[in-house]
């Protein structure tokens, strides 16, 4: 559900055209949330009282009744679990709708009592268990609508169609699980009867499909973990083609179930798809799942959703088909371990849409910069990190999760430099840990400060808990000798934030055409730089690359001289000044022996004497004749191979 909304990307920008629509896409969002905000309201179930994680569950075998022209399911559903270590348990909880029936529950041969309060279902064991064990669970009835999600029956071209659709927390609408992203299952199988004259689709790989009876049973097998809210079947008159994509280490199979009268669009995608995938396989490893399949259902709306190993789709634009795909690295293979951290989902598949457009169509790649950059500073605040978790409205969080997530992506990439962010970004997927499991920000964190050397601490507090974003205001001017001096100032748009230290990319551009990239060091309001060029300056461009989120910068010329620039550890003071009687009088402290150059230069930049003076430890005075010159402002400057000093000079009559 999130992915509906998001991916939408925005973008939907099916072919080559590039028209983003975030209005729509929000709009998508907002639809699917509120659905599911009034459901949960009207039972009156809170979001976060899920099962009590008392066990891991260890297998999954479903086995669905569905017609997809009758809104109704029949279940039977037999988990293999481990009660946790150490724990005696004589119950256990589900989540389960109470909008549902359950018939019975099985454990050995025996019916169990059970319990329902609100969505948890619980079973109650007639002796305490400590080992492995299971349960098969007996069901049935008309799911509750929510809107977009959950479990759906509709329309296409006269044909009924159903699907579902569980994230966050709708998986107990049509089925007894555990929703809580703590505990994936390790493998399940799934199957799906359903009457003669449809397909059905779902995770990993078709072993059969048999008919009996006007009814064909699909049956499905996934091997790896997956989270609850990943499984998904959907039914209808579909017809399937296949693709490939190649790797060194063989062909990953493309499985495509799609409405008949959509298979020209579908398969058009494909050439997209398997450039998309060769990139990811290029860039974060091969596929998690090559050794089942990639594919798509189509479904009944809009967006998409990245259900594993088979992404449900409403269209096949190029960036919505990017997005899904990317989170079968990116939300299936390592799952957010919670829900405040969905931008390890949705922020990583936004960004990798991005870099399909960097490597593969690179004409959008600009636009695409831009536009989250834009989304993002719409509103003066918000964070990353998801501080209300029983809103999926903020969770899906198309400005937040998605925009802001992808783009501070982006500027943890500028600050490691591309090879410690790749690499780290590797190393957090295969991470023993983390690989077919869950991941905590922390844990990103981690592997992006272990692969680039740098402390990543203040960065993440500004960027993933802090709020807003930062404005610059920048001056700057260019002496005789084409030395350049920068001072940066800054202004936030939230308090949360005190500062944000970041290192600021520039580009200097002359008459001629010449181009110098710089980045300034920048962590104190009001810092001087100094650069050197080997040309005049026309122009200072700030950020040109888009690397940084901001907003309403500024970059002005001044006069030279108007920064006063600073060499650590010297101090240049000019006694008086004004000055009189034309004697330049300067004392220097210096905290070393050594040379230093002086320079005079008067306000239109014109060089007028150029000495060079050794100085000594401590205070150091000098006289400079300048009776000759008329009155006015002029910029005496300091210089050594530690940086410069500059001063501005009044000279009266």
């Amino acid at each position: 559900m999130k992915k509906i909304k998001s991916i939408i990307t925005v973008l939907l920008f099916a072919t080559a055209v590039f028209a983003q629509k975030p209005d729509e896409l929000e709009s998508i969002v907002e639809i699917e949330k509120a659905a599911l905000l009034r459901k949960n309201s009207a039972s009156g179930r809170s979001l976060l009282n899920s099962a009590d994680n008392r066990s891991d569950i260890l297998y999954t075998r479903f086995h669905f009744w569905v017609d997809p022209a009758v809104r109704y399911i029949r279940g039977e559903v037999m988990t293999v679990f481990q009660p946790s270590p150490s724990m005696l348990i004589t119950s256990l909880d589900f989540d389960f709708s109470d909008a549902l029936i359950m018939d019975s529950v099985l454990w050995n041969g025996q019916n169990l009592t059970f319990t329902q309060n609100g969505n948890i279902l619980t079973v109650n064991f007639p002796m305490p268990l400590l080992l492995r064990d299971s349960l098969t669970f007996f069901y049935q009835g008309k799911p509750t609508s929510t809107g977009f999600g959950s479990f759906e029956t509709n329309m296409h071209s006269g044909i009924p169609v159903m699907w579902t659709l569980s994230e966050p927390y709708g998986a107990m609408e049509w089925m007894p699980c555990k929703q809580a992203l703590g505990d994936k299952i390790d493998s399940v199988d799934i199957f799906i009867t359903h009457p003669v004259g449809y397909r059905a689709a779902s995770n990993g790989l078709l072993q059969s499909e048999t008919t009996e009876n006007g009814q064909v049973t699909a049956h499905w097998r996934h091997r790896h973990p997956i989270a609850t809210y990943l499984v998904a079947i959907a039914v209808t008159n579909y017809e399937v083609f296949t693709d490939e994509v190649p790797h060194v280490g063989g062909n990953i199979p493309i499985v495509n179930y799609i409405y008949p009268e959509s298979v020209f669009e579908a398969q058009a995608s494909m050439a997209h798809l398997r450039e998309q995938m060769q990139l990811y396989n290029d860039l974060f490893g091969v596929y998690p799942f090559q050794n089942e399949k990639y594919g798509h259902a189509q479904f009944g709306w809009g967006g998409g959703m990245e259900h594993q190993t088979m992404s449900f789709m409403g269209s096949f634009g190029y960036e919505l088909v990017a997005h899904e795909m990317a989170h079968q690295w990116f939300g299936d293979k390592v799952t957010c371990g919670s829900w405040e951290d969905i931008w390890l989902n949705e922020g990583f598949a936004t960004y990798l849409s991005g870099l399909c457009y960097e490597h593969l169509q690179p004409q959008y790649w600009q636009q695409f910069k831009q536009q989250r950059i834009n989304s993002v500073t719409s509103q003066p605040g918000g964070s990353v990190f998801v501080d209300d978790t029983t809103s999926v409205n903020r969770i899906f969080s198309g400005r937040l999760s998605y925009s802001k997530g992808a783009m501070v992506l982006h500027m943890l990439r500028w600050i490691c430099g591309d090879s410690a962010f790749f690499g780290g970004i590797r190393n957090y997927l295969s991470d023993p840990n983390l690989a077919y499991g869950h991941a905590k920000t922390a844990d990103l964190k981690a592997h992006l400060e272990a692969s680039s050397g740098k402390d990543l601490s203040d960065v993440f507090a500004d960027w993933f808990t802090g709020q807003g974003y930062p404005s610059y205001q920048i001056s700057w001017a260019q002496n005789s000798t084409n030395q350049l001096s920068f001072n940066v100032s800054q202004t936030r748009s939230h308090p949360s934030v005190s500062y944000f230290e970041l290192p600021l990319p520039l580009r200097l551009t002359g008459a001629q055409g010449q181009t110098k990239d710089i980045v300034l060091s920048h962590v104190t309001n009001g810092q001087n730089f100094q650069e050197q060029a080997d040309f005049q300056v026309t122009t200072v461009e700030f950020d040109p690359d888009l690397w940084l989120i901001s907003k309403n910068s500024t970059v002005t010329k001044v006069a030279v001289g108007t920064h006063e620039l600073d060499i650590p550890g010297f101090s240049l003071k000019i006694d008086p000044n004004p000055t009189t009687g034309g004697i330049l009088r300067v004392v220097v402290a210096a905290p070393v022996s050594g040379k230093m150059l002086f320079l005079l230069e008067n306000s239109a930049g014109q060089k007028l004497f150029l000495q060079t003076h050794n100085l000594t430890f401590g205070e150091n005075h000098f006289a400079f004749d300048v009776a000759n010159l008329p009155a006015g402002v002029y910029f005496l400057r300091m210089k050594n191979d530690a940086g410069e000093m500059t001063k501005k000079l009044i000279l009266q009559n």
